[in-house]
């Protein structure tokens, strides 16, 4: 039996980190065309409003995607401290 990812996804359990595990440099983002971590987050963490790019910590699957495909090193990412950050719960 298949089950839709949604609702995977709506079995996550989410606490965190008051420090932040992604920091960017949005003025390097600035100078970004391709704009590559609003496209591969698949929490949809990463959007654009206007000239500025803002970014939710809350949220995050903890994949690391935004950092691989940061070609300007923009993105500083680490995994949340321990107790903090996504608790997978399916399967």
């Amino acid at each position: 039996m298949k089950v839709r990812l949604d609702l995977k996804l709506d079995t996550l359990i989410f606490k965190p980190d008051p420090e932040p595990h992604i920091v960017i440099q949005k003025e390097v983002c600035l100078t970004c065309k391709e704009r590559p971590c609003t496209i591969v987050c698949p929490a949809g963490l990463y959007v654009w409003e206007g000239d500025q790019i803002t970014h939710n910590c809350e949220g995050c699957l903890e994949c690391g995607s935004c950092r691989a495909v940061c070609m300007h090193g923009a993105i500083t990412w680490r995994y949340p401290r321990g107790g903090y950050g996504v608790r997978y719960r399916w399967g």
